[in-house]
Order: C-alpha cells, then sequence, then structure tokens
C-alpha cells in the first residue's frame, strides 16, 4: 500500500501540472479521479464528459457525483465526492474535457462518415471525383500529418500499397483509418457492452502522439489509454527511462527515491483509510463499486493493533456503564466500582461481588445476602427477580419460626432473629431495585458497620478506634415487624 507521503505527492503533481506540460495535466488528472473514491483504473474508459451530477441531501445541501459504471457486477450509479474534493474533480475533469476536444470530434466524425477520412485541411474538399484520386507520397503525408517529400518507407505504408495494387487513394486512407482506430474499441462507437457512453463523449480520449516529445498530434485519430500507460506514468523503472512523470520532473520522496505508484494502489489506500475513519462495511462496498461486502477484506491493510482497536472502540465505547458491561460480558473493573485497586471483580445473579479472591477465600462460603461486598445495581432485572423468589421463602420461613417461639420450642429466639435480619436485608434490597426515582446503574453497598470483618471485631474487642460504629442491637418488637411488614 502506498504512504501517505506518495499519496501527498501525487497531489502537488496535480497542482503543479499546468506548468509543467499537457502529458502531466492528463496523467495527473487521471489520478485524482482514482484518489477521489476507491475504484478500478479501468474504470475510467467509460466517464463521459458529463459525467459529473450534482444533487441535494437530506440537508439540502447540493452534493457532488459521478456518474460511474463498476466492473465486476458492481452497481451502476453515483459515486459520491467528499466535499473536500469537490473542486479537485471540477478542475480534473475539466483538464481532460480541454485536452481531449479534438480527440472527440475526430471520433464524432468517424461515427458520422465511416471510412471516410477527415481532412484537416479546410482548402480540401473531397467531391467523388478527388476521393478516387490516385495520391502521391507528398500527397499522403500531407493528408496524415507528415513530410512525404522523401518517400515514406514504413511497413503499414508498404503493406497498404501492395493490398491497393500500389494505388492509394483518399478512399483507401479513409477506410484504413477508420478501420485502425475503431477496431480498438469493442463496441463501437460505444465505450461499454451496456453501450452507456459513445467513444465520441468519452472522457478519457486523446489523439495519438499528443503527448509525444518530437511528433505532431494527429488531428483524425482517437485513443484511449491503457491502464499499462497510466501505471507507466506512476511507476518509476530502470527498464523504461523517461516514461513515469517522478523521473521526467525528478521528484522524488524524502529517502530521495522515485515513486513506484500503480493506479490500483488508490484503491487500497482509500479503502484502508476508509476503514481507519469507521466507514461501516456496506457503504464503503457501495463507494468502491464491490458487488460483495466481504470483497472489503481484500483491499484492509490496517494492522492486527488497529483492527483490535476499532472492535473495542465499537464494544466499549468510552462512557460504557456497569449494567451495559454485563450485558455485554464485559469484565467489570474495580475501577468501575470506584474502587482504588486493580483487578476485576465477580458478577453474581443477584449483584457483583467485590471480593478480592486473590488476597483471601470468601469467608461467608456463597452467602451473599447479607455480605458488605456484594454490590446491588439498579436495573439489573435478574437479580429483582431472585431476591423477590428468596424474600418469599424467607417470609414463610420466619413466620414458622414465630409460631414455633410462640410454643417455646427452644432456640426459636434466634432463628427469627437470624432470620429477620436476612429478610431486613433483602426487603432493602427489593425496595431500591424497585425505586422509579433511582436512576439505573446505581450502587448500592451495605454499610460496614452491618458486616464488619471478624479483624476489626477483634480489634474492637481490644478496645482499639477503628472508626466503625455499632448499630442499635435490633429487638423483636412492633418497629421490627412493621420494618418486615408483617
Amino acid at each position: 500500500m502506498p504512504t501517505d507521503e506518495e499519496m501527498m505527492l501525487v497531489a502537488k503533481l496535480f497542482h503543479d501540472a499546468p506548468n509543467l506540460d499537457k502529458e502531466t495535466e492528463y496523467y495527473t488528472a487521471v489520478m485524482a479521479l482514482l484518489m477521489v473514491a476507491p475504484s478500478r483504473c479501468s474504470e475510467l474508459m467509460s466517464l463521459s464528459v458529463n459525467c459529473l451530477e450534482w444533487e441535494e441531501d437530506s440537508l439540502g445541501n447540493k452534493q457532488l457525483g459521478i456518474r460511474w459504471i463498476p466492473a465486476k457486477n458492481g452497481k451502476e450509479g453515483l459515486k459520491w465526492v467528499p466535499s473536500s474534493m469537490q473542486d479537485v474533480i471540477i478542475e480534473a475533469v475539466k483538464r481532460l474535457t480541454n485536452i481531449g476536444a479534438l480527440a472527440r470530434n475526430a471520433a464524432k466524425f468517424a461515427e458520422e462518415n465511416p471510412n471516410t477520412l477527415m481532412i484537416s485541411d479546410q482548402d480540401v474538399q473531397l467531391s467523388p471525383y478527388l476521393s478516387q484520386k490516385p495520391l502521391t507520397e507528398i500527397e499522403i503525408g500531407k493528408a496524415l500529418g507528415f513530410n512525404g517529400k522523401y518517400g515514406i518507407r514504413t511497413k503499414w505504408f508498404k503493406k497498404l500499397m501492395k493490398e491497393n495494387d500500389f494505388v492509394i487513394t483518399y478512399d483507401v486512407l479513409g477506410k484504413y483509418l477508420y478501420e485502425k482506430y475503431t477496431s480498438k474499441f469493442n463496441y463501437w462507437p460505444y465505450i461499454d457492452k451496456n453501450k452507456n457512453v459513445k467513444a465520441s463523449e468519452a472522457l478519457l480520449l486523446f489523439r495519438e502522439n499528443e503527448f509525444h516529445d518530437d511528433f505532431s498530434p494527429k488531428s483524425f485519430s482517437f485513443v484511449l489509454p491503457t491502464v499499462n500507460q497510466i501505471n507507466d506514468r506512476f511507476c518509476y523503472s530502470e527498464t523504461r527511462p523517461k516514461t513515469s512523470l517522478w523521473e521526467k520532473h525528478c521528484i522524488g520522496t524524502s529517502k530521495g527515491e522515485f515513486i513506484r505508484l500503480p493506479s490500483h494502489n488508490a484503491r487500497h489506500w482509500l479503502s484502508t483509510k476508509a476503514e481507519r475513519g469507521g466507514m461501516d462495511e456496506l457503504t464503503l462496498a457501495n463507494w468502491a463499486g464491490r458487488a460483495r461486502v466481504a470483497d472489503n477484506k481484500a483491499y484492509d491493510h490496517r494492522t492486527e493493533e488497529e483492527k483490535s482497536e476499532s472492535v473495542r472502540n465499537l464494544l466499549i465505547p468510552e462512557d460504557i456503564s456497569i449494567l451495559d458491561k454485563i450485558h455485554l460480558n464485559l469484565p467489570i473493573t474495580y475501577e468501575d466500582l470506584g474502587k482504588d485497586r486493580i483487578g476485576i471483580a465477580t458478577v453474581t445473579e443477584i449483584g457483583i461481588c467485590e471480593h478480592d479472591y486473590a488476597m483471601s477465600p470468601c469467608s461467608r462460603h456463597g452467602d451473599c445476602e447479607t455480605c458488605k461486598e456484594l454490590i446491588c445495581i439498579k436495573g439489573l432485572e435478574s437479580s429483582l427477580e431472585i431476591l423477590k423468589q428468596r424474600e418469599t421463602q424467607l417470609i414463610e420461613q420466619f413466620n414458622k419460626a414465630k409460631e414455633h417461639h410462640k410454643i417455646g420450642v427452644f432456640g426459636e429466639d434466634r432463628w427469627i432473629s437470624n432470620l429477620g435480619w436476612r429478610l431486613t436485608h433483602i426487603k432493602t434490597k427489593i425496595k431500591f431495585l424497585e425505586n422509579s426515582e433511582i436512576p439505573n446503574g446505581s450502587l448500592l453497598r451495605m454499610p460496614d458497620e452491618y458486616d464488619p470483618s471478624p479483624v476489626k471485631l477483634a480489634l474492637q474487642e481490644k478496645g482499639m478506634d477503628i472508626d466503625l460504629q455499632k448499630p442499635e442491637t435490633a429487638r423483636l418488637d412492633d418497629d421490627l415487624y412493621r420494618l418486615m411488614e408483617l
């Protein structure tokens, strides 16, 4: 894939081209069309001079599109031009239109006058008599735009003389040139197989020798560039000296090297830039004229780290909430819970356990309902449902304990105290989860004094100040029953 430096050198060459020469103007305009949207070089051949279209978007702003016929079963339509590139594309189309104007005139003449020689000399009018008149080599040279004073010794002319009994007329020249130039178009007078664009309308059309340093362009000629000719202008080669624009104008990279930039590399460069910019796969496939979205993969040159980062950003936005992380099965860090330590918390069926299992095993043996290290999260539907089920079970057990206590069963007062303590915790959590005024994602922790650690209890018994408030002793009175709604 080309570097950004190489692509910027193409842009600079396009900018400087009007002050250089016609060849540079033409080929940099071609490359500008390839740099505006992911395209194949061969697709440019079917562009017409009227390929630019303006349409309003949903906001009422005018957007520029190029009427495009993609290859390989792509969908025909408008290839949209980014706003920052609109002026560049308008200028590129203008340059190509001006350079190829005379070639399109010649193609139009051939279309309307088959097998007829196009005479550039306005003083010569081809009458039926003059068309059949044998021509001298000087007259032939004048008609074809070269000097025939010293004879014509080219192979094609010798072959033409032999095929016509050494008698050359304007009619013979007309048939020869018509066959020579139209045979290069498989669907003459059209460019493409769908017959949308005629050769006389082709944007990239130019005359033979249009960019030659030693010979003048042939006024009756019209040709399209080949992909190889375009590549030669942007790919430096030791075997083809002076064909690349880089060598011609002594332009190199910061390392002093000439550039090798095949036209198809612009397609790879743009596709990768679009992937890095976050363009979705369907939009990219449509923009590039690809028949299958899966084909995007062949043009994606991002590193594995870049791909992983894009997926991570897609799945884990910076402002993701704890609830969203739970729903996506993503790890909950202690930092997410407001703890200043490194590690991952454990998501349970009724909340999040922030116990650090790397330090010690669970001292509660899975008894999470009254544990201070369990955090309830508002909006976690599964926890509310499970807590209500356990509330129903505990109420049933608590009622049985009360009945047994009334008849004097030994030890039931301890069960009433334990079950009441547990039921109070669960009811508090349920009221928190059902409170519509509390926003989703809010955290509920049990105060430390309601579940002190064994270490803190031991220190407290020794009379040490550990900043632990002692809660009031719960009694089996009417206030406790009212709290439990019993």
